[in-house]
C-alpha cells in the first residue's frame, strides 16, 4: 500500500515536471515565433523602404532634370506603404546632389533608408566617325545621276558628269542599333562640317541650280524635324565649320536617328556640285540626360 502511493506521489512530480517543461517549451517556440515574425516584418518593410527611397531619388533626378536652377526638392509624397521627401542641393549649372529618405511605417515602429547620390546634368556626346557614316544606308528619291561616296575625310553626295543631271535623296543611321536616343524635353546640340563646292568654273547666278542640305532628326515614329539647312550656292572648297545646333525634342517624341539629305541639280553650263560632311558630334542635356555620377546609402 506504500509502495502504491509513493508511485502515484512520484508520477505527479513526473507529471507536473513535464508540464512546466511542455509550458517553457510552448512559451518558448511561441516567443521565437513572434520575434521571427517581426524580423521577417521588419526586413520586408527595410526591402521596400530602401525601393521606395530609389523611387524618391528615381523622381528627383527626372524633376531636376527638367528645372535644374529651381528644383529643391519636394516631400513628403506618399507612395505604395510609406513616404519619400526628396533635397536637391545645386553643386553647380550642371551638378546637384540629390538625397531620397524614405519612411515605411512598421509593428516596432518606422523604417527609414536614405540614398544620397551626385548627379550630372547631360554629358552624354556621341561622335560619329567617318567609317560609321559610310555604313549608313542612302535612299535615292530621284536620281538622274550622282554619287554617294567618302572622299576627304566626309561623305560626299555629287552629281556626276551628265547634262541638266539630277540627285536627290538622304542618307540616314540605321535603327538596329540606334545610334542615339533623345527623349522628349531633351535638348541636344549638334555640330558638324560641312563644305559645298562647284567642281568646274565658277556659278553664275543667272542660271537655275539646286545644290540644298539638310540635317534632320527622325523620330522612331518616322517623323523628321529638319534642326538646319543650308541652301546658299557657293564655290569654296574649303571645310566650313556650321554654327552649334541646340535644338530640344518636342513632346512624346523620341528620336533615334539622324538624316542627312540633299537635293543636288546641275544645270546646263556645266557646274557639277556636291555637298559633303564630316565630324559630326551630338551631345545631350536637360530632358531624361541627367546621369548618377556616384550614390551611396546613407547610413545612421
Amino acid at each position: 500500500m506504500k509502495n502504491l502511493r509513493r508511485q502515484r506521489g512520484s508520477l505527479m512530480i513526473v507529471s507536473i515536471i513535464m508540464i512546466l517543461v511542455l509550458s517553457f517549451l510552448g512559451v518558448a517556440i511561441t516567443f521565437l515565433s513572434v520575434t521571427s515574425t517581426h524580423n521577417a516584418v521588419d526586413e520586408l518593410a527595410a526591402s521596400e523602404t530602401f525601393m521606395l527611397a530609389e523611387s524618391g531619388l528615381e523622381r528627383g533626378i527626372k524633376e531636376w532634370s527638367l528645372a535644374p536652377s529651381t528644383y529643391t526638392g519636394e516631400g513628403p509624397v506618399s507612395f505604395g506603404k510609406g513616404t519619400f521627401t526628396v533635397t536637391a542641393v545645386l553643386l553647380s549649372p550642371t551638378q546637384a546632389n540629390i538625397t531620397s529618405n524614405a519612411t515605411v511605417p512598421t509593428i516596432s515602429g518606422n523604417t527609414t533608408r536614405t540614398i544620397d547620390a551626385i548627379v550630372d546634368l547631360g554629358g552624354a556626346s556621341t561622335s560619329i566617325p567617318t567609317d560609321d557614316l559610310a555604313d549608313w544606308p542612302t535612299e535615292v528619291l530621284s536620281k538622274t545621276d550622282g554619287t554617294t561616296s567618302i572622299v576627304d575625310g566626309g561623305i560626299q553626295f555629287k552629281i556626276n558628269d551628265v547634262n541638266k543631271a539630277k540627285y536627290k535623296g538622304h542618307r540616314e543611321t540605321g535603327t538596329t542599333p540606334s545610334l542615339i536616343s533623345l527623349n522628349a524635353g531633351e535638348s541636344i546640340n549638334l555640330d558638324f562640317e560641312y563644305k559645298k563646292v562647284w567642281v568646274t568654273g565658277t556659278p553664275d547666278a543667272k542660271v537655275p541650280k539646286k545644290m540644298d542640305v539638310d540635317v534632320e532628326m527622325v523620330s522612331t515614329t518616322g517623323t523628321s524635324y529638319v534642326v538646319w539647312s543650308e541652301n546658299n550656292e557657293f564655290n569654296n572648297p574649303s571645310w566650313l565649320t556650321a554654327p552649334t545646333i541646340n535644338w530640344t525634342v518636342p513632346g512624346g517624341v523620341t528620336i533615334n536617328r539622324i538624316r542627312l539629305s540633299f537635293d543636288l541639280q546641275r544645270d546646263k553650263r556645266g557646274y557639277i556640285p556636291e555637298v559633303s560632311f564630316k565630324n559630326i558630334t551630338i551631345s545631350s542635356g536637360g530632358g531624361s540626360g541627367a546621369n548618377i555620377a556616384s550614390w551611396q546609402e546613407v547610413i545612421p
